[in-house]
């Protein structure tokens, strides 16, 4: 299934946070992942952290826009990296970090897995997050100063540890990602078997915030959310556990599933935006969920994917068909630096027919570790350079993080002087970086660069 998503340029300036004041004491942080902050009498208190350290040092620039009381508290809604892997810079100004028992034990056991998981995002995570000083079972309290703060275990969700942050005197609820708006949610990593199980879990547990009526949730993911963007969530779960456990319940296997529920989707459904999750990612992690054994620890869903389906690789025409092929060569030839250069190639353009970024992820993620063997071979490999520095370097774009690495790599290729189109892309990738860091005067440089050397490359004639 094919579902249309609007046509952005790729290449335009970003903003990589936007500050909302919710109250008189509460502010979010928008970006890939949301983040708040409380201000009381004596302090204040981050909620999540971000997923890398140049957006949690933003986020600490926001703060310090707003107040300079101290910061007391960190907390972690929940053991994900997007919302923890910015402990250590508030850490560093003295705040101490508090999470459920529950989510410091995963953030311990679920680290490699993690790690692995967002590095094939195009996260480039650096150490482990700082992990919590202060743990509680069920709930906690903390007063910021004629601020109480009520911390509890809400309930399984989108994870088994998901906290709530009650901000009392305000009546504002922090929900970590239990509450997620604004695009397709995200039903549970494929790393794990968690989140929507085909059971009503996750339903209670947002029903275990609502009960508290608050004026407003700041969810993990997308705008505020009142009661008309709770009930639809809670509309789109009940939705894929209701269709996914019919068709179970007829002896249907995965692929038949996929096939008898994607061609019927509702407009609803279907018209919603897909940054991470999509309404496919939603059906399989139904379907695991109930057709997963007693106590199985396995390796998620993840096997269940579009890229890890056998199926995939029939649909669609001569893209796939062309990846079949070059996978099939590098597993004959498997030290061929062509075959490589041109499978891992073949993975970047086949992953534009996604629309989800975790999907995209796994073609980058084998990319990635294409050009990288290459490169163990042959260090000064020019398509490998340009292959790895690009995709380091959008990657840090996209996601706000340090384009160092890429850029490094692209630069290699220029000192090389190839000419023609590869000189061109290095040019521009470049420029792409110096716009990560904010220098656009270099950035366009790069970009005049790139299109002297090769007037017809469109992503420099795309950017504004």
């Amino acid at each position: 299934m094919n579902v249309a998503q609007p046509k952005l340029n790729p290449f335009a300036p970003r903003v990589y946070g936007d500050l909302k004041k919710v109250t008189e004491h509460v502010y979010v942080m928008r970006n890939i992942t949301n983040s708040s902050f409380v201000i009381g009498q004596k302090g204040v208190a981050v909620i999540d952290t971000q997923v890398n350290r140049p957006s949690a040092e933003l986020l600490l620039k926001m703060v310090r826009s707003v107040t300079d009381k101290p910061i007391l508290y960190v907390i972690n809604t929940h053991y994900h990296w997007d919302h923890t892997n910015g402990n250590q810079v508030f850490k560093n100004e003295g705040a101490r970090v508090i999470s459920s028992k529950m989510t410091k034990e995963f953030m311990t056991a679920r680290a490699p897995r993690q790690k692995e998981f967002l590095a094939g995002r195009g996260f480039e995570l650096g150490q482990d997050p700082f992990l919590p000083e202060i743990t509680f079972e069920n709930e906690h309290g903390i007063d910021l100063g004629d601020m109480p703060l009520r911390l509890f275990f809400a309930g399984r969700a989108e994870t088994d540890d998901a906290t709530a942050v009650h901000i009392l005197r305000e009546n504002v609820i922090a929900s970590g990602d239990t509450v997620m708006t604004g695009s397709f949610p995200i039903f549970g990593q494929p790393v794990w078997d968690e989140g929507l199980e085909g059971d009503e879990d996750w339903i209670q547990t947002i029903r275990c915030l609502t009960a508290l009526k608050p004026s407003v949730i700041i969810p993990g993911h997308g705008p505020l959310a009142g009661d008309k963007e709770i009930e639809f969530l809670i509309a789109i779960e009940r939705y894929f556990i209701d269709e996914v456990k019919k068709l179970v319940e007829k002896g249907l296997g995965i692929e038949a599933v996929l096939r008898d529920l994607e061609p019927r989707l509702p407009d609803w459904i279907t018209q919603i935006p897909m940054v991470w999750g999509t309404p496919r990612y939603a059906a399989l992690r139904v379907f695991r969920g109930l057709t997963k054994k007693p106590n199985d620890q396995g390796p998620g869903w993840q096997w269940m994917k579009p890229s890890a389906m056998a199926a995939e690789a029939k649909e669609g025409g001569d893209g796939p068909l062309r990846l079949a092929i070059l996978k099939k060569a590098v597993e004959e030839s498997p030290d061929s630096c062509d075959a490589l250069n041109a499978y891992a190639e073949a993975l970047v353009e086949e992953s534009r027919r996604e629309a989800s970024v975790l999907e995209k992820g796994d073609y980058f993620e084998e990319a990635r570790r294409a050009w990288e063997k290459v490169l163990n071979q042959d260090p000064k490999n020019l398509g490998a350079l340009l292959g790895k520095g690009r995709y380091l370097t959008m990657m840090a774009y996209r996601g706000g993080d340090d384009p160092a690495g890429g850029m490094a790599l692209l630069k290699q290729v220029i000192e090389m002087a190839p000419g023609g189109r590869p000189e061109a892309e290095a040019h521009f990738y470049l420029g792409m970086g110096f716009r990560r860091l904010g220098d656009e005067a270099r950035a366009r440089a790069q970009y005049q660069k790139s299109l002297s050397l090769d007037p017809s490359f469109m992503p420099a004639r795309m950017v504004e």
